[in-house]
């Protein structure tokens, strides 16, 4: 796994020797301040020096002509600039170290690792090496099952009045609910244009008549109202029919999960479902990363993209165990500030910009450290997941569970809540 403890970032400003002719065809610049991240499991003294070492490697580059990222930026799930995700490090912790239980399944990686982190926004995560956990979106699935309706991000899409629009989707899930054998909601475009060109022709005739222009605005403002009723009933109707695919998700991934057991008799996956999704994890054996039989699996379950990104990363799999502070009433009712202060909190003093006091800080620091505690205490009253259901193949119903696997499922779920009735945040 890749998860730094310490953290470190450094720049320097360059200046252009008359010898260093080729890289004046970066941005025609004979200057340039150069910022890198430098990271490291030993000591903050290793990772700036990691970090001196990465600028010392782009000025090379810089010099060599090569048109560099001046100021390396922090980016969500690793998106392109390969470096490792800044998290805390809570805990940390080797789950087993012995094999199986039974059967003669053979494991692919040794012993499980868990480390636990604390995000950007102040959740716990759990990290762990070799036990799959498939991340999948609702709008991921949307788009898969109503592929009509919505785009790939899961938003709402042109919908037709016909009857053949839903076929694809009833053949897929012939159990939906009565909402979708409706017809779709009438377009309102009609009824614009209605507006429109009655508005014009009532302009020419009070022009033409020389009348009062309040004519006009009455027959506006009542147009109004009536296209405000009936975007309010559209919107309404969207909504509902909205909940009802989300609703109907749960019968379509337990399909594709019962579908693959079928096809694969030696898998086995336990099932939960998040606020806004589901959690698959696969529960026959260990498993590397960076497995083939990974890939297949992110692919036939169509893991969120940022989610696949990030694992291949850090090389290993997450699973968030407590509430996104957006969620919880306590953010709401402004008892909880929304974001986590000071999430640059551990770069040391040579790391930090000149205009950041000790002062500045310390307050930095101790507004962190009161965020978290209340943080923690607010998160007791909600569970991140709720189990489902497990799916297991023919012949892995024969052998018992990795034992790795099975003290990872049990502390999981105590971690979080799924047992318990509360709410999902």
């Amino acid at each position: 796994m890749l998860i730094p403890k310490y953290w470190a970032q450094y720049k320097q400003r360059f200046e252009l020797s008359e010898t260093d002719d080729n890289a004046f065809d970066d941005f025609n610049s004979k200057q340039a301040t150069i910022k890198r991240y430098g990271w490291s499991d030993v000591s903050q003294v290793e990772a700036l020096a990691h970090a001196k070492a990465r600028v010392k490697e782009a000025h090379q580059r810089w010099l060599d002509g090569e048109n560099i990222v001046r100021r390396e930026r922090r980016e969500e799930y690793n998106e392109s600039n390969g470096i490792p995700i800044r998290e805390q490090i809570i805990s940390k912790q080797s789950l087993s170290e012995s094999g199986l239980t039974a059967g003669d399944l053979e494991s692919k990686a040794s012993d499980t690792q868990l480390v636990v982190t604390r995000n950007s926004y102040g959740a716990q995560v759990a990290n762990v090496n070799n036990i799959a956990i498939i991340d999948v979106d609702n709008n991921d699935l949307l788009h898969q099952k109503y592929p009509d309706e919505y785009d790939s991000h899961g938003f709402i899409g042109i919908i037709r009045k016909s009857n053949n629009v839903s076929n694809k989707s009833k053949a897929n899930d012939p159990n939906q609910s009565s909402l979708n054998n409706h017809d779709k909601p009438v377009s309102m475009k009609p009824f614009v244009w209605t507006v429109v060109i009655a508005a014009i022709i009532l302009a020419t005739f009070i022009a033409m008549k020389s009348l009062s222009w309040l004519w006009l605005l009455l027959f506006l403002g009542v147009a109004t109202a009536i296209l405000w009723q009936q975007a309010s009933k559209y919107d309404q109707e969207q909504h509902q029919r909205y909940m009802g695919h989300v609703a109907s998700l749960q019968t379509y991934i337990i399909d594709l999960i019962q579908q693959r057991v079928a096809s694969h008799s030696q898998e086995s996956f336990r099932l939960y479902e998040t606020p806004a999704g589901f959690r698959i994890m696969a529960t026959h054996d260990t498993i590397s990363p960076n497995d083939a039989l990974v890939v297949d699996w992110f692919e036939y379950f169509h893991a969120d993209a940022n989610y696949v990104r990030l694992c291949q990363a850090q090389q290993c799999f997450r699973a968030r165990l407590t509430a996104k502070p957006w969620r919880m009433a306590e953010v709401a009712d402004k008892k909880l500030a929304k974001d986590i202060p000071a999430k640059n909190f551990w770069f040391d003093a040579e790391s930090m910009d000149a205009d950041s006091s000790i002062e500045q800080r310390q307050n930095e620091l101790k507004a962190r450290k009161e965020w978290i505690n209340n943080y923690d205490k607010y998160a007791k009253n909600y569970r991140a997941c709720r189990y489902v259901e497990r799916f297991t193949g023919k012949e892995a119903s024969y052998s018992l569970e990795h034992k790795d696997i099975q003290g990872f499922i049990e502390w999981h779920d105590r971690a979080c809540q799924v047992d318990k009735e509360l709410e999902m945040a």
